[in-house]
């Protein structure tokens, strides 16, 4: 069975439930707080939420490792994961995002080569390679349809922060994003002069 991409952990369970009645179960776990656990149940075959204090016994499929301690085995899975470099893009950079899904939408559509562009450049922004294309378009969901003005408050976000290497990798990425078609759109056209002028970086 295929796991869910935003998986934190494979775990396979020993558990017991409000009747006292105890299975073992394969979870994906996509989610976590201190008392549950929510993720695709492989043996119900959908999403379940397990309490981890019904917990009795559980391992980490991918590591083998015996996780006495749920939550904290979980915190720790997380900290390294994929997700969370997509979440913490998500929080820190909402407004390069912005940026990016504005230009790829600019002349009304959002084609695959626009949608690999930026997931390239979620990569890069994260240092982390292991963003995936679904993880990617989630964020990209995420954001939705920007305005032009939401666009350039964008823009003036990034500009704010000071960060020329990430203005720059931004440029470049939106201007591949364009470059992906054979003509560019007058709004495409405006979205990368307005980032040209307002980014002051050096050649």
């Amino acid at each position: 069975m295929n796991s869910p991409s935003d998986t934190i952990a494979k775990l396979t369970i020993v558990y017991e439930d409000s009747n006292g009645d105890i299975s073992q179960r394969g979870i994906s776990v996509t989610e976590f707080n201190s008392e549950y656990i929510t993720g695709l149940c492989h043996l119900r075959q959908r999403e379940r939420t397990f309490s981890i204090e019904r917990i009795v016994s559980c391992v980490d499929v991918d590591t083998g490792e015996v996780a006495n301690d749920v939550l904290a085995h979980l915190s720790a899975r997380y900290s390294r994961s994929p997700q969370r470099s997509a979440d913490v893009l998500y929080q820190n950079h909402y407004e390069a995002l912005q940026v990016l899904v504005y230009v790829a939408r600019a002349d009304g559509q959002l084609r695959e080569a626009e949608r690999n562009v930026i997931t390239a450049a979620c990569k890069v922004i994260t240092g982390d390679a292991r963003i995936t294309d679904q993880q990617a378009k989630e964020l990209i969901d995420q954001v939705g349809h920007p305005s032009l003005h939401s666009f350039k408050i964008a823009v003036g976000k990034v500009l704010k922060r000071g960060n020329e290497t990430t203005m720059k990798r931004l440029l470049i990425a939106c201007r591949t994003i364009v470059a992906t078609q054979k003509n560019i759109t007058a709004t495409e056209k405006e979205a990368l002069d307005y980032m040209a002028k307002r980014f002051p970086l050096s050649a």
